[in-house]
């Protein structure tokens, strides 16, 4: 069986392998016949002689637009003048004489007329003789200010016989520096842009003569922060009436306006009260100068206001607190310095301010800060005092006076002193108090890194475009 299956095994591959190799030659032969060429078929290679350039195509070029107008960069403009003749006549006419009173000195330009007394920031006292042009307070009130006629005592018009020799002396004083155009703080200077020009726009400015550092004008609007405090304020013994029921933010209501007044009355620069802020107050950082007083109540104050105030501060803020208990160890100086901390952290140093710190020599000369409150009391055994602090304490920010702090209570001193009665042992003079006052608020404004310095760089990058 096997024996058969395998002869019939190779027979039948025999079969294929034969026929797969006829079928082969079968494909081959017609293939090659169909495929090869024809006999007698010869290729030759000629070398033509000669041929024709074939030349490209022609490239296309857009041509410019043709403008039926044509334009001309520069034209010279001609101008025909068209007068024509007019005659004028010179009449003589009477004038009536005033019968005011005439100044006696012939050194004025303006003698043999009145003065007319200050227009001004809503001023309303005149000089004298203004009674008699039918505007002005009556009685001629001194008034102080800048000037928009001939008057007012100080002002940059200041009339004659008003005792201050504030004016410009055109001899001397002014002077025409322009020489070419660097920009900057002296283009500034050249196209004489002075502080009025930035009343709308900031609440502060300030320029002071190089020569002579009480020679000061600008302005300033002051405002008081507000506060929260535990409670109103109470008289704790004769002569403090003035603090019954007032809140400790404002435990002596008079004592800025009276720090505007000697500020108005005594320099060129414009201060003026705007009011009071809050520390969650928007405005709040483009203030140049912040006051804050209190007494015996302690402050309330929020983790985000105390923030506020430490970034106020950061960025060129200036503050000045007065303690007019004038006691470090009471519970309004306690939580000012803790609300200090709470948003400087670890900035919060309170350091003595050296009696040689240019502070004291600002606008006035001091050896060191001027006796407040606690001196006064102290010396008329009227009122407590517990402590004496012959000093003033500052926080510095990168070298920059930041906050001011005084224990001594000059909230007091410039709005009580004098109308202390006598059973309190007043009236007193504050004047040096004032004076101190103001040497704090032109140092704020003129120090490096504040808000009035930033607003001065400003003011230089846009006169250099």
């Amino acid at each position: 069986m096997l024996q058969s299956w395998r002869k019939n095994y190779r027979r039948n591959l025999g079969y294929a392998f034969l026929a797969s190799f006829l079928l082969h030659v079968v494909v081959g032969f017609i293939s090659y016949f169909l495929t090869h060429e024809e006999k007698g078929v010869k290729y030759v290679s000629v070398e033509l002689p000669s041929y024709d350039v074939v030349k490209p195509p022609v490239k296309f070029e857009a041509q410019p637009p043709r403008f039926v107008k044509s334009f001309d960069l520069a034209k010279e403009v001609t101008y025909t003048p068209a007068a024509s003749v007019r005659q004028i006549q010179f009449t003589h006419s009477e004038v009536a004489q005033s019968s005011g009173p005439s100044q006696s000195s012939s050194s004025s330009p303006s003698a043999g007329r009145p003065s007319e007394g200050s227009v001004f920031f809503g001023a309303l006292a005149a000089s004298s003789g203004a009674s008699e042009l039918g505007w002005g307070i009556p009685a001629g009130g001194t008034s102080y200010g800048r000037s928009f006629g001939v008057g007012g005592s100080g002002g940059y018009g200041a009339g004659p016989g008003d005792g201050k020799d504030w004016g410009p002396q055109f001899a001397s004083d002014v002077e025409n520096t322009r020489s070419g155009s660097s920009g900057g703080l002296s283009t500034m200077r050249e196209n004489l842009l002075a502080s009025e020009n930035f009343q709308d726009r900031f609440d502060g400015f300030i320029e002071v003569n190089p020569r002579n550092r009480k020679d000061i004008r600008g302005f300033l609007n002051v405002y008081q922060l507000e506060y929260n405090s535990a409670r109103l304020e109470k008289s704790p013994a004769t002569g403090w009436e003035v603090v019954d029921n007032q809140p400790s933010w404002n435990c002596v209501p008079q004592a800025l306006p009276s720090i505007a007044r000697y500020a108005n009355d005594s320099t060129k620069l414009r201060v003026e009260i705007k009011g009071t802020v809050r520390l969650d107050s928007k405005e709040l950082n483009t203030i140049p100068f912040l006051f804050m007083m209190g007494f015996q109540a302690s402050v309330k104050y929020t983790k985000e206001e105390a923030h506020s105030l430490a970034n106020y501060l950061k960025h060129g803020g200036f503050l000045f607190v007065d303690d007019g208990n004038a006691y470090q160890s009471g519970a309004f100086n306690q939580t000012v310095r803790q609300m200090l901390k709470d948003g400087l952290g670890y900035d919060a140093m309170f350091e003595k301010v050296p009696n040689t710190h240019p502070i004291f020599t600002a606008w006035e000369n001091f050896s060191g800060p001027p006796a407040g409150d606690d001196m006064v009391r102290y010396d008329r055994r009227v009122r407590e005092v517990k402590e004496i602090y012959p000093y003033v304490e500052a926080i510095f920010l990168n070298g920059r006076m930041a906050v001011l702090i005084s224990n001594r209570g000059y909230c007091f001193a410039w709005g009580y002193w004098k109308y202390l009665p006598a059973s309190a042992g007043g009236p007193y003079d504050n004047t040096r108090q004032l004076q101190f006052g103001l040497n704090v608020i032109v140092y704020a404004l003129t120090q490096r890194g504040g808000i009035v310095d930033q607003n001065k760089i400003k003011i230089a990058s846009e006169q250099k475009r």
